[in-house]
């Protein structure tokens, strides 16, 4: 299209007007302040192509370049700089943003992009040239209207010696004198920190202290639930989720990993505080956790493009 250009913006003011001018702002992934709290202490170039037709912004590809800073280079294996999405691999549902109508020009966009890249968690598939998507990881959700507990969702799911199996499983398998959940504070994401730490050792990322202050930054922005799971008196688990536009998006937990069952028993305390929060939406994030499937919760497939002899 010959009246078809792009600029390159790396300017973070500009970026961002861009990104107010064409994100949805519908989910927590669509908000800039959410992903700008995973990078702002990394120092990563933006790299914003913005596509214009006759001086008209028509679309978007927001990247930033990674080099090897944070947790994505470790998560992907990278050893080489490589442009990402903005955010990095902590986002979900990524894609270029069109105006309506322009969806077309979609490998115009991809065109642009001249270095190695490796584009996480693409909402849908995507090919160019000889470069196609793959398959990446699945996240999970799970709509909330008509659920007032936990019960009601394993009611409503699961039948007979399934659903009995459940409850035993999630309810039951905790053995303890006195159990509580409640409120916590921020003085409690130590104690989520060093259960991680303990439980994947150098796996952790809450080794690097940019992601225990990512964790911290964002309570000071968004609505943050910090809830823990109290046993005979002691702390044995610890929840963290954001309340966004109604919906409920869980973005860790720490706990005890020697106490039997109660991993599972802090998933069924974060089903009701979603619900206590007014949100129609449980955002459980990425991964099975070797549960998700279990509960049948919505499977959302997201895809993986990489370009330019990125590995």
């Amino acid at each position: 299209m010959d009246n078809l250009r792009f600029r390159i913006i790396s300017d973070l003011t500009e970026a961002k007007t861009m990104w107010d001018l064409f994100s949805p702002n519908q989910t927590i992934d669509d908000d800039w302040s959410f992903r700008y709290t995973f990078i702002h202490n990394l120092d990563l170039p933006l790299h914003f192509i913005v596509g214009h037709i006759n001086e008209e912004p028509i679309g978007l590809l927001p990247l930033q370049y990674n080099t090897l800073k944070g947790l994505s280079p470790k998560l992907l294996n990278q050893t080489q700089p490589y442009f990402e999405f903005f955010g990095g691999v902590d986002t979900d549902d990524n894609r270029i943003f069109f105006k309506s109508g322009f969806e077309y020009l979609k490998n115009d966009f991809l065109a642009q992009i001249k270095l190695p890249a490796v584009l996480t968690s693409l909402k849908e598939e995507y090919s160019f040239q000889n470069q196609k998507s793959e398959y990446y990881l699945d996240r999970y959700e799970l709509a909330l209207q008509n659920i007032h507990n936990f019960d009601d969702y394993i009611d409503q799911n699961f039948s007979g010696k399934t659903r009995r199996t459940i409850k035993h499983e999630l309810r039951n398998r905790l053995k303890a004198d006195k159990v509580e959940v409640v409120d916590g504070d921020l003085a409690d994401l130590e104690l989520l920190f060093s259960y991680s730490i303990a439980r994947f050792g150098e796996k952790s990322s809450f080794n690097m202290p940019q992601r225990r202050q990512i964790y911290r930054d964002l309570t000071k922005k968004f609505a943050v639930d910090i809830f823990k799971v109290v046993i005979d008196g002691h702390t044995k688990a610890v929840g963290y989720g954001i309340v966004h536009n109604k919906v409920f998006t869980g973005l860790n937990m720490g706990y005890d990993y020697s106490v039997p069952g109660l991993g599972k028993f802090l998933i069924t305390s974060t089903l009701p505080r979603a619900i206590n929060h007014g949100c129609d939406k449980y955002d459980t994030g990425q991964g099975d956790n070797g549960w998700k499937e279990k509960l049948h919760l919505k499977k959302i497939p997201q895809y993986i493009l990489k370009l330019n002899n990125a590995y």
